[in-house]
């Protein structure tokens, strides 16, 4: 009988790594899936609803508005509620614009796109520095759940969920100071021959430009 039992613990010890595995290796594969699905077309459109909380202030801000994107590195956001503001990158230098403080902040592009814009740009293997794991989501939707494989300042973790074809619906960042990013994006279209002159910010006679 103790022989018996012991082969039944061993067994259940077994079967439960490898059902570890398997759910590592299937977060794997979706984290491949993205990444695939993120470079596949030429330019893309959606309308977005960015909701941002503070942790230390708890208080959250929700904006509106749509996004462009065209590879290589290019991308537009142009914000249309409760504010106007744009995003602009043409590859090499990002514009934030906000009408209403006449200023152009300039920066490298390196140094402004941010974790939810590297993702949407399709850059090869985005997700390699992060460990997935699947979560709970909503019908219809995959979740995966990202955290850094070494520490990093800007995020704690992420989340991003898909659909079916492993188009992105949602990416959320939460950082190491319980401040939470969410970008919620529906209307999805893909190769619509979006213009280079989009992404090509001319600076409105008046505004003052600031580098840095």
């Amino acid at each position: 009988m103790r022989l018996t039992k012991t082969a039944a613990t061993a067994a259940a010890i077994l079967l439960a790594a490898a059902a570890s595995r398997s759910a590592a290796a299937s977060a794997e594969d979706v984290a491949r899936q993205v990444e695939a699905r993120l470079a596949r077309p030429s330019d893309l459109r959606a309308r977005f609803v960015q909701s941002y909380r503070s942790g230390m202030l708890g208080r959250e801000v929700k904006e509106r508005g749509t996004l462009s994107l065209k590879r290589p590195g290019r991308m537009r956001w142009d914000y249309e509620s409760p504010e106007k503001k744009t995003f602009v990158s043409d590859g090499r230098a990002f514009y934030f614009y906000v009408p209403a403080d006449r200023q152009v902040l300039v920066r490298e592009q390196k140094d402004a796109t941010g974790v939810a814009g590297l993702l949407l740009a399709g850059q090869d293997r985005a997700l390699e520095p992060f460990t997935p794991s699947l979560e709970a989501a909503p019908a219809g939707l995959l979740r995966l759940r990202l955290v850094p494989r070494k520490p990093d300042p800007e995020v704690e973790e992420l989340r991003i969920d898909v659909d079916t074809a492993y188009r992105v619906r949602a990416i959320e960042v939460l950082d190491a100071q319980g401040n939470r990013s969410r970008f919620e994006f529906d209307d999805l279209r893909e190769n619509v021959g979006l213009k280079d002159e989009l992404f090509r910010f001319q600076v409105p006679r008046g505004v003052e430009v600031i580098s840095g």
